[in-house]
């Protein structure tokens, strides 16, 4: 059942049923915004392939896919949720919506059909499976691997989500990003940061503190000099792979040492990978 790739990873109050007004994919139109001057018409389904192809590696499990294509098809359709439209309106952007490639771009990619052709039975073998919470299609997020156990939407970004909470992640052995290091000369710390004076950067290994860290590890606050900066501030001026940080300061360098990559909410994507590879499917 899908409580096994997506409840307990992030969601695990969600209902999955095909709202009456939305069953019939077929007749929804997407208009996929490329760039300013270019925008794609595409089907529900096919707009989703590209996104599936885009957001998870096409060397995952088939159950796994299957699960991102349900996220992905969830997070499309709350755009029209009771607006009585056939249109969903989305960008490409990953950091606007979700990515999108078309085919010609992954075929290039990849080199072969193959991918392609496992993609596409992914999205086909879901046609019509999307989320949903007391009637009402959820937010379906999702991030490439969160460390061990997901964050609350609440700590990312600022407000309660009921099924959006913290839960434990326990099948991200592949997960490349499990201890992951970036080193930086303090100087250069200095100015990702936006230390300015020389107070603020002289003897910085007495001016950093983490003061407070969320249930599932990851930095709420942190103080460096006479700044008090969220963790998400830190990991975005240092390009951090996630908030669930630590740091080691020897001579000239600082060392971060993350858990997890992305803001950590909903679906791991790691995570359902290896749930998938332990004998899970997605429904």
């Amino acid at each position: 059942m899908i409580f096994n790739l997506i409840t307990l990873l992030g969601i695990p109050t969600v209902l999955i049923k095909g709202l009456s007004e939305l069953r019939n994919n077929k007749q929804i139109t997407v208009k996929v915004k490329i760039s300013e001057d270019q925008v794609l018409n595409l089907s529900l389904e096919e707009y989703l392939k590209g996104v599936v192809a885009a957001e998870m590696p096409a060397s995952f499990n088939l159950e796994a896919l299957k699960a991102q294509a349900v996220a992905a098809r969830t997070y499309a359709l709350r755009r029209v949720q009771g607006s009585g439209s056939r249109v969903i309106r989305i960008s490409a952007d990953s950091n606007i919506d979700q990515a999108w490639l078309s085919k010609s771009e992954l075929l290039q990619k990849w080199g072969s059909l193959k991918y392609w052709l496992k993609i596409s039975k992914a999205v086909e073998e879901t046609s019509g499976v999307f989320l949903t919470y007391d009637g009402q299609i959820i937010l379906a997020a999702y991030h490439s691997a969160s460390g061990a156990r997901t964050a609350m939407a609440k700590n990312v970004w600022g407000k309660n989500v009921p099924y959006l909470q913290v839960v434990s992640s326990p099948y991200e052995d592949s997960s490349p990003y499990n201890h992951y290091e970036m080193k930086y000369t303090l100087d250069e710390f200095a100015d990702k940061i936006g230390l300015k004076s020389w107070e603020e950067r002289n003897n910085l290994k007495n001016k950093i503190q983490i003061i407070s860290r969320s249930r599932s590890g990851r930095v709420l606050s942190i103080r460096i000099a006479d700044e008090i900066l969220t963790g998400r501030e830190v990991r975005d001026r240092l390009n951090l792979k996630s908030t669930n940080f630590t740091y080691q300061i020897s001579n000239d360098y600082i060392k971060f040492i993350t858990k997890g990559n992305g803001h950590g909410v909903g679906m791991s994507q790691y995570g359902a990978n290896g749930m998938a590879r332990a004998g899970y499917d997605y429904l």
